[in-house]
């Protein structure tokens, strides 16, 4: 097989978890059969970015992965991405010592996965000179096949990289992308939500607001005197209403002659992108009162520091990237400390926190790499507290909150502080900085007196908020400074999602194990008036009647009073449609079969998705989505993570495979319901709350019509559905008996 020249941005894209078969219908990712090597690469990768050679022995059906190590594909894949974005950090390159790195000149072995996967696996690569620094990953090793790295040295082949060929690659990516970014001929466009994104319509802002609900409406004509909390069900129109009003005070300030600056602020580009395209749909002309930007774009501009980093580079360009790369970090550092220094430690902390290092579960090991990102952003580093002499006597000092981490001794404080420290350094030593560091940073900068002075021409005087409930605490101080008078509360308006959380998003089903929550208890916005959108466009009244159904089950979860809706009131302003259908298969292959076959019946209708719960179920379902590609008859596209959003076409037909959690924002004509487990059976509160919502999410996708497949292999129906069928919400069918 050919070797496989890649790049760390591919390699990320790949870890997401998409399937091999699906990498050809991905949006992100462009893979080119050269004559002497293959090459997959994104968008963004240029001429002069490092490029990761993979020599690829012992691969068989999987191309990125070794066939031992196929399991753990993700966590191989992100490994070497993290392995190469290390190698270009400025001096030696040191890696974690939970890696048991070994040298030789300048090969290096590592192992191939974090822990262990019982062959000892490692990677031989070697970093070649010069400021590029590109890696050649030339062989992989196990404790069965074990090779010296003299020994590789002697008989190491030439390198394997043409630069004509990679010049060749990246002007036919180049190209690749060019034409995706073309709209698509009609009969192939997936149409995203039609009230989240007015440019779909085209329609004017007077007749957009003809037709929005009165709910809507009465948010858009509220007054701006005080901060407003916008709440509703997926499908309620927040994002709409929320740009609406944005435009709507920014022209009668320009009437009646007033000066006025607005910031629509997000935590994603994507996001900020959507809006300002809706924005600029709504033929009042240009808007310059309005700016749309994510919240570090902002810091960015904003921050004298950033300018003077030199060489340092932010980890991400967004905070969500960004708090994926620093969750791996933390990762790392938590093993290597684990397997190391913590036994000095383990004897004087509290039971809680020997429990919490000493538990040997992945879930429990990430949700703790999660309670420590958010001390390390929104507690320390909130406070400017940087290690060095004073540093951990100001930390012991600081008043912990409820929504921190539970720290309950000295000791406890003690520990983190040192893993703190430990952080700062190896972020240091690679030239690295964290989205949180920025933001940190700022608001010490917001807090002086140069901005008090500056905010009058640089703040703003009206601030909205989409995806409020996804900003932490460190995110939110820094909102209540971007105002412009100083003498009245911060003037913010705030979406909020009430079926999403922040650690949901980056760490799934371990966020049922952290201790630590998203956000602060008081947000400190004054009188804050509170807006329900109770009438949803999206969909059914028979699927807005299982969306119910699915809420009513939440009562009995502390969810916190911030995310309760009263859907008592909540109406459908669509016609009447079928009763959603529960499709229950005798077996796993029986209800894919099912599945396909509710593929062929619905295709031609319009946009559909497979909507998958369970991210455990994840892989099979990917799989199934290359299955179905390999057919003429349908466009799939997969979306295995948030980043497959970006680019992602409108078609009016065509077939969508996701998780639900990252199809949020997405509208379909048919939505399939898949990867449902048993929910009740050895689960936690939480995490049985944590899959209704994903449920809740995936339904709430369809415009039309539901079906939800269930299957006796993964613990037939569950109980929620089998209610819901009682009572009438849900039509039960037989499905396969295989």
């Amino acid at each position: 097989m050919k070797p496989l020249i890649t790049t760390v941005a591919a390699l990320k894209e790949l870890a997401t978890g998409i399937a091999p078969d699906a990498v050809g219908a991905s949006t992100v990712l462009f893979l080119w059969d050269g004559p002497s090597a293959d090459f997959l690469l994104t968008g963004g990768d240029g001429e002069v970015d490092q490029r990761t050679v993979i020599v690829r022995g012992g691969f068989g059906d999987d191309p990125f992965v070794p066939d031992h190590l196929s399991r753990v594909r993700r966590e191989v894949l992100s490994r070497l991405a993290s392995f190469s974005e290390r190698a270009q950090a400025p001096g030696p390159l040191s890696l974690p010592r939970a890696w048991h790195q070994f040298k030789h000149d300048n090969l290096i072995a590592f192992f191939a996965v974090p822990g262990t996967d019982g062959a000892a696996s490692r990677w031989i690569a070697e970093v070649l000179p010069g400021a590029r620094a590109d890696v050649i990953v030339w062989s992989g090793t196990t404790s069965n096949n074990k090779e010296s790295l003299e020994e590789f040295e002697a008989m190491k082949p030439p390198s394997p990289l043409v630069e004509s060929e990679w010049l060749e690659a990246i002007a036919r990516a180049r190209e690749h992308f060019t034409k995706l970014a073309r709209p698509e001929p009609s009969d192939v466009e997936i149409a995203l939500p039609e009230l989240e994104r007015a440019a779909t319509r085209g329609w004017s802002f007077d007749e957009w607001m003809k037709v929005i609900s009165e709910d809507q409406r009465a948010f858009v004509n509220a007054p701006t005197d005080k901060s407003i909390r916008l709440r509703g069900p997926a499908g309620s129109g927040k994002t709409l209403a929320l740009t609406l009003k944005a435009v709507n005070e920014a022209s009668r300030a320009r009437a009646a002659g007033v000066d006025l600056r607005i910031l629509m602020v997000t935590h994603s580009w994507s996001l900020a992108t959507e809006i300002s395209d809706s924005k600029d749909a709504l033929g009042l002309g240009p808007l310059d009162e309005i700016e749309v930007f994510p919240l570090l774009e902002i810091a960015a501009a904003l921050s004298p520091g950033i300018a003077n980093e030199g060489d340092y580079k932010l980890i991400g360009n967004d905070s969500f990237s960004g708090k994926v790369a620093q969750l791996e970090e933390i990762w790392d550092l938590l093993t290597e400390f684990i397997d190391g220094d913590w036994v000095t430690y383990r004897a004087s902390v509290s039971q809680a926190i020997q429990e919490r290092f000493d538990s040997e579960e992945a879930d429990e090991r990430v949700a703790l790499a999660w309670d420590l990102l958010v001390e390390f952003g929104s507690v320390i580093g909130a406070a400017a507290i940087f290690p060095g002499a004073g540093a951990e006597s100001r930390y012991f000092g600081l008043q912990r909150a409820s929504w921190m981490l539970p720290l309950a001794t000295r000791e406890d404080l003690r520990v983190v502080f040192e893993l703190y420290r430990r952080y700062m350094e190896r972020l240091d030593s690679r030239g690295l900085w964290t989205s949180d560091q920025v933001l940190a940073d700022l608001l010490n900068d917001l807090q002086k007196h140069s901005w008090n002075r500056g905010r009058r021409s640089e703040g703003y005087d009206l601030i909205f908020v989409d995806e409020f409930h996804l900003f932490n605490p460190l995110e939110r101080q820094v909102l209540h400074y971007l105002s412009r008078d100083v003498s009245v509360y911060p003037r913010i308006f705030m979406a909020l999602d009430p079926r999403q959380s922040p650690s949901e998003a980056f760490i799934g089903l371990a966020a049922d194990e952290t201790r630590s929550s998203s956000g602060a208890e008081a947000d400190d916005l004054g009188d804050v008036a509170q807006f329900e959108l109770t009438k949803v466009h999206r969909y059914t009244p028979q699927i807005l009647g299982l969306v119910k159904h699915v809420h009513h089950e939440f009562p009995t979860f502390d969810l916190g009073s911030e995310w309760n809706i009263d859907f008592s009131s909540v109406e459908s302003a669509k016609t009447e449609g079928p009763v959603p259908r529960l499709v229950v298969s005798g077996s796993r292959t029986g209800g894919e079969n099912d599945i396909v076959n509710a593929v062929h019946d619905r295709y031609q209708a319009g946009p559909m998705a497979i909507a998958v719960v369970d991210t455990r179920q994840w892989e099979r379902f990917s799989d199934l989505a290359s299955r179905l590609d390999g057919s003429p008859k349908f466009h799939v596209s997969v979306i295995a993570g948030r980043s497959d959003l970006d680019g992602l076409g409108y078609r009016k037909k065509g077939l969508v495979v996701g998780l639900a959690e990252y199809l949020a924002g997405l509208q379909f004509e048919t939505v399939l319901v898949v990867g449902v487990p048993d929910m009740e059976t050895g689960r936690s509160p939480n995490e049985r709350a944590r899959l209704l919502s994903l449920f809740y999410l995936a339904v709430s996708r369809a415009e039309n019509e539901v079906r939800v497949f269930v299957n006796d292999d993964d613990g037939g129906v569950p109980e929620v559905l089998d209610r819901a069928v009682a009572n009438g919400l849900l039509v039960r069918e037989q499905g396969s008996l295989l």
